[in-house]
């Protein structure tokens, strides 16, 4: 399962993604509050992202973060390894070592499916795709009020 740092991760890409067009740089305080996360566990989360180049970082009276066309057309699989690793693509759901098909645990033939197709979709989902989605009013990161 994806972590609750990884889902505040991706959000917090995707919000930043979506100012791409506007050339405009947020702040972690304008982030976190978009994302609904609490502002230092989300200034955490966005080193990382800057650290793994999924945003970048600039600071100064101008700075903030922003995504560049390169970051824009990375897949969300790279937001999920930054923060998770790949490991919930491909341990076992019960944390067993030795699950497989030979030795499988009792979920093991279903959940092989299930983080298949997750996979696929983080791998052949990029974020400006998301993004775009969020600018044009088709999608929210927040909870209604």
């Amino acid at each position: 399962m994806i972590s609750k740092s990884c889902k505040y991760a991706i959000r917090a890409t995707v919000f930043i993604a979506s100012k791409a067009k506007e050339n405009v740089k947020v702040g972690v305080k304008e982030i976190a509050k978009e994302i609904e996360a609490p502002e230092a566990f989300t200034g955490k989360i966005l080193q990382t992202l800057n650290k793994n180049k999924i945003v970048t970082s600039l600071k100064g009276p101008y700075g903030g973060f922003f995504s560049d066309e390169e970051q824009l057309d990375l897949p969300i699989l790279e937001v999920v390894k930054a923060i998770d690793g790949l490991g919930v693509f491909t341990d076992c759901v019960f944390g067993l070592h030795q699950c497989s098909d030979d030795h499988p645990c009792p979920m093991h033939f279903e959940y092989v499916k299930t983080r298949s197709q997750m996979y696929n979709s983080f791998k052949n989902t990029n974020i400006r795709s998301l993004a775009d989605s969020l600018s044009e009013g088709f999608a929210f990161l927040k909870n209604p009020e």
